[in-house]
């Protein structure tokens, strides 16, 4: 690979030099309505710099989309953990009953069989860290609707 780079960049050297002792003719190009004396070697060193932005645009385009979707996905990470955090918070704090449109019912079952396997509680938390959650999206949106409805009753400090 590095002997077939250096060969290009050889080959290329040579081409330029070739463009630039060969051709001393001077053009007259229009450009925007104005009438611009060059040579081939002008018309040469212009092409070689707008390849260089166009290339220099492309890597930064590849570096910004790369960090987007970096944040994007730092952000969903950072989403489910407080989705976990909150729903692990909210079933802390309503252990003993769940009401949702006027239906009671016991969670200490739940909070139950949660303390009765010690051994899972590794493997399940690694879990909620990577993203993955045992609540539903439509679950999770009723916690956080239920937090905000908690919040706009208390009073602001």
């Amino acid at each position: 690979m590095v002997v077939l780079a250096v060969i290009l960049l050889v080959l290329v050297a040579v081409l330029v030099v070739a463009i630039f002792v060969s051709n001393p003719d001077i053009y007259e190009l229009s450009i925007f309505g104005a009438v611009v004396p060059v040579t081939s070697a002008g018309v040469f060193i212009t092409g070689a710099v707008a390849m260089a932005v166009i290339i220099l645009a492309l890597l930064l385009l590849r570096t910004g989309i790369r960090r987007g979707r970096a944040r994007r996905k730092e952000i969903k990470a950072l989403q489910a953990s407080t989705d976990n955090v909150l729903s692990s918070s909210a079933t802390q704090a309503e252990d003993s009953t769940v009401t949702t449109s006027g239906k009671t019912s016991d969670t200490s079952d739940a909070t139950e069989s949660v303390t009765a396997e010690p051994s899972t509680t590794k493997e399940t938390s690694s879990r909620e860290v990577e993203g993955e959650s045992s609540t539903t999206p439509a679950e999770r949106r009723a916690m956080l609707d239920e937090a905000d409805a908690l919040t706009r009753d208390e009073p602001r400090k």
